[in-house]
């Protein structure tokens, strides 16, 4: 762990031990944290003529994701947009059916549950949907986040106060933490799979795939110290 240090002389004659004084440092924490959630992506897209087509394929596949995630934990979205489609001939509009496009955002447990899902969707979807699959994660929930944000926190402000005890027994004064300015929690970036191609149909994720890679919470701040001589 690395300190800056910095000295502020309160007294008119800074030399002086026996004077007030004030020390800044920058102190930071770490905690790695082990994903617990996969996150993933999937959309569907199609065209047709009747727009109530579109309308009842894609209610096939809202209704099955929300058979699977029955408790509504792991996937939002489901909503879709449905829009005439056109297109130009000699400055004249013409008609050419209807799009209708749905989109999912769900966080799995395991790989092997999002190709539970995947499995599916594939025995409900109309051969006329074209699926999309977006890039797989390993990722800390926010809750885990959260929790660990707070922890650093009070980690902080342990190093701190064992700190100010050193400083204490280096000057040969009583010093205390007058201050602790946090600055804003950095994390690593988790590894992504690629993203699929769109396709007809969907394809299911080895289930040693994606690699997990861990996350580094780090949590800095600047500390002032307030050091007066002991009595």
């Amino acid at each position: 762990m690395k300190r800056f240090f910095s000295f502020f002389m309160m007294a008119i004659f800074p030399l002086f031990l026996s004077a007030d004084m004030e020390i800044t440092t920058q102190e930071s924490v770490t905690r790695v944290l082990i994903p617990d959630c996969l996150r993933g992506e999937l959309s569907f897209e199609e065209e047709h003529k009747n727009s109530n087509v579109i309308k009842e394929h894609l209610n096939a596949l809202v209704a099955e994701v929300k058979a699977f995630d029955s408790n509504n934990e792991l996937c939002q979205g489901g909503g879709y947009r449905l829009y005439p489609s056109y297109t130009y001939q000699d400055n004249k509009q013409i008609f050419m059916g209807y799009k209708g496009s749905l989109f999912f955002s769900c966080a799995f447990n395991s790989v092997e549950q999002y190709n539970t899902l995947v499995e599916r969707l594939e025995k409900v979807k109309a051969p006329s949907i074209i699926t999309h699959q977006g890039a797989l994660a390993w990722v800390v929930s926010g809750g885990v986040q959260d929790a660990n944000r707070l922890a650093l926190r009070s980690s902080l402000l342990k190093v701190a106060n064992e700190q100010a005890l050193s400083f204490s027994k280096e000057t040969h004064q009583t010093c205390v933490v007058k201050e602790v300015a946090f600055e804003n929690t950095t994390s690593s970036h988790p590894l992504l799979m690629r993203a699929a191609p769109a396709a007809k149909s969907f394809s299911s994720v080895p289930t040693q795939a994606p690699l997990v890679h861990h996350e580094t919470l780090v949590l800095g701040a600047t500390v002032r110290y307030a050091c007066a001589p002991q009595k």
